[in-house]
């Protein structure tokens, strides 16, 4: 049973709160290798922090979309913006252009902000660019809650757009990052560097980079997750 995959992945289910065994319930009947592109559900997210390490740096925004069958929908977009005190760094400013201590009442907690992202993204396969670090600030935050992290399948753009490309010999450094790949794929950086349209700028390439792995036989959850990772 998924459940039981669940569980020992995870560790043994204590007394949880309500939002983290709605998480660990949405995985019973999950997703199969089998499962044909056109039926995943992909939650695309991307999060703004006060930096790059994730032991001790903090989330201030998250933003995500959900895309299945080659839709993205905007109507169940996430964006939450992180109520919190920290010392800046400016070239962290001049990225995402969140200053401390400015605060609005739609600003929440970041445990209030990780909790509506597990509830938003359940059992979905999640995707980033450079997929690895965004999951990881997210579990950094699960870690102090409840002591979990979370169990999703996920893809990094970056690796799938390796795999698309065809050169065989050394590339530049910064050929798969988001802004060149943006330009080879002629996608609208419009909103870059914010949480929800990075999210939404992802989606897209997302999108163009299926297409393409699926014209050359990749057509299921299984052949996606074959896919070289970082």
């Amino acid at each position: 049973m998924i459940f039981d995959w669940v569980a020992k992945l995870l560790g043994p289910i204590p007394d949880y709160p309500e939002f983290w065994r709605q998480y660990l319930d949405s995985f019973d009947g999950t997703l199969g290798k089998r499962t044909p592109i056109e039926e995943i559900n992909f939650v695309v997210f991307d999060t703004e922090t006060t930096g790059l390490d994730a032991r001790k740096d903090r989330i201030l925004s998250i933003g995500a979309v959900k895309v299945k069958n080659w839709q993205i929908d905007l109507g169940q977009r996430l964006d939450c913006y992180v109520q919190q005190s920290y010392t800046p760094i400016g070239e962290t400013i001049e990225v995402h252009g969140i200053l401390p201590g400015v605060n609005n009442e739609n600003n929440i907690d970041e445990i209030e902000a990780v909790q509506h992202f597990v509830g938003y993204c359940h059992n979905s396969v999640l995707v980033g660019h450079h997929v690895a670090f965004d999951v990881s600030m997210v579990n950094q935050v699960l870690k102090g809650m409840i002591g979990q992290r979370l169990a999703n399948h996920r893809l990094d753009t970056a690796a799938l757009a390796v795999r698309v490309s065809e050169k065989k010999g050394y590339e530049q450094p910064g050929t798969y990052g988001l802004d060149t790949l943006c330009r080879k794929y002629k996608i609208s950086m419009s909103d870059r560097h914010t949480a929800a349209g990075d999210a939404f700028i992802t989606a897209v390439l997302l999108m163009k980079l299926l297409a393409r792995l699926k014209k050359r036989g990749v057509k299921t959850l299984g052949g996606l997750l074959r896919s070289p990772s970082f």
